[in-house]
């Protein structure tokens, strides 16, 4: 029953959170938009490293190899939702903006003990603004409107396999099958205002994304000891010229709230093409130090400390859209990103029922720091987005399986420390995620007949 009203917790939350903007940035308005991250509240915790975290009770769509580290015989669902809130300011003015947006869905399903499988819905590239200017034109002032929106997706099919598997050390590799979709529109309104009435022209384009692609993924294991362990991950995802569709159109109109004024001058519309999507390599270091603690008093919990770090580089100076034999080029530049977090655990077993472990040791707790040189520039200079965030995990344990609820929170700045004219965003906000596992009871109870 408490499965089933987490559940419909979430969905209410989706629901909303599909209604609202998907983004709200000024960097969002070149190319296929914002290809920042967008990961889930447990990742978003621990600054966003994701290459080398590998838990049984949460799913990683960062990295397909960890599909066969889930906890085994159990099918672990996930979903979540995140909310920010921005200030904008440029040459001493501002503005504020806010978006919600779900994180991911996903299903993973580990089997026969070294494999799982996993399908799952993420981001991979979102637009949101709307910026107005003005200038004055022999005497007249003309105005401008540009906004866009939409958002590119990635659904994905996953395995993953362990052919390693020994006392000291494991290895797992996996691949993710990805099919991206989605639309990105963009809208340029010019006019001038004469009586209340807009006057002028509007210019529209869209860019829809219909093509495949793949992720590899890599884990391994070493175990130093019982108290010492360190794992490598790394994550490559292929370039790959994604196919697309684009339309345009360009109207005159004599009053912009009056359809019967405009007249098409242009119109457009199944222009295949493609954009350039360039090669991602990651890699991360994970160590986790887990004591042991001897003690003869019976009530000793069980501690665990985890350091976790990601380097992060894309190619995107390789970028360009090319349709009906023409090519753009220039929307961004190359990028990397070097992310940190640290989790511990009061006690780590998390279905210990001991009468001296309460909640608050089961609990889970984060912190985390990134540093992103992002593709976007700015009267030539690259855009930095820096920031910290902080995570709470709570164990959920429902007829002896472990289930999730994760909470996290950050705050950054991006373009800081650029120059005059540079647009800088400070923002806050939080995450909420849920991984649930079926009980053990009711999905795989097995019966014996003599």
């Amino acid at each position: 029953m408490f499965r089933i009203l987490l559940v419909t917790f979430f969905i209410i939350l989706s629901g909303n959170a599909l209604v609202q903007i998907s983004t709200n940035s000024s960097y969002s308005t070149r190319g296929i938009g914002d290809v920042g991250f967008y990961g889930n509240a447990y990742l978003s915790g621990l600054g966003g490293a994701a290459t080398a975290l590998a838990d049984s009770s949460q799913t990683n769509l960062y990295n397909p190899s960890t599909y066969a580290l889930i906890a085994k015989q159990l099918p672990l669902f996930s979903i979540g939702v995140n909310h920010f809130e921005k200030k904008f300011s440029n040459n001493g003015i501002t503005t504020k903006g806010r978006f919600s947006s779900i994180t991911h869905m996903s299903l993973v399903v580990p089997f026969a003990k070294r494999f799982g499988i996993a399908a799952g819905l993420k981001p991979l590239s979102r637009s949101g603004y709307e910026i107005n200017d003005a200038e004055m034109v022999e005497g007249d002032s003309i105005f401008y409107n540009y906004s866009g929106d939409g958002e590119i997706q990635e659904f994905l099919l996953g395995f993953s396999g362990t052919i390693i598997d020994r006392r000291k050390q494991s290895l797992s590799i996996g691949v993710n099958g990805k099919y991206y979709f989605g639309k990105i529109n963009r809208e340029r309104l010019a006019f001038k205002k004469a009586s209340g009435v807009k006057t002028g022209g509007m210019e529209s384009q869209a860019i829809r994304a219909k093509d495949f692609g793949i992720e590899l993924g890599i884990n391994y294991d070493y175990r130093f000891s019982r108290q010492h362990s360190l794992r490598f991950g790394g994550v490559y995802r292929l370039a790959k010229s994604i196919r697309s569709e684009q339309s345009q159109r360009k109207i005159y109109y004599g009053n912009y709230v009056s359809q019967d004024t405009y007249d098409t001058l242009y119109n457009a519309t199944g222009i295949d093409g493609d954009f350039y999507l360039p090669a991602k390599t990651s890699v991360g270091l994970t160590y986790t130090f887990t004591p042991h603690n001897d003690s003869l008093s019976g009530n000793s919990k069980l501690r665990s400390y985890m350091f976790t770090l990601e380097y992060t580089m894309s190619d995107w100076s390789g970028y360009q859209e090319t349709f009906d034999g023409k090519s753009e080029t220039g929307q961004y530049i190359n990028s990397d990103a070097l992310r940190f977090g640290f989790e511990f655990k009061p006690h780590r077993i998390a279905t210990d029922r001991s009468a001296y472990i309460n909640i608050l040791d089961k609990m889970n707790y984060r912190v985390g720091a990134y540093h992103v040189n992002t593709p976007h520039q700015m009267n030539g200079e690259q855009i930095v987005n820096q920031g910290v965030s902080i995570g709470l995990g709570l164990p959920l344990i429902i007829s002896r399986a472990v289930s999730t609820l994760s909470i996290s929170g950050s705050y950054g700045v991006m373009g800081k420390g650029a120059g005059s004219g540079v647009v800088k965003e400070n923002y806050f906000g939080f995450n909420l995620g849920i991984n649930i596992a079926p009980g053990y009871d009711k999905w795989f109870r097995k019966y014996k007949l003599d």
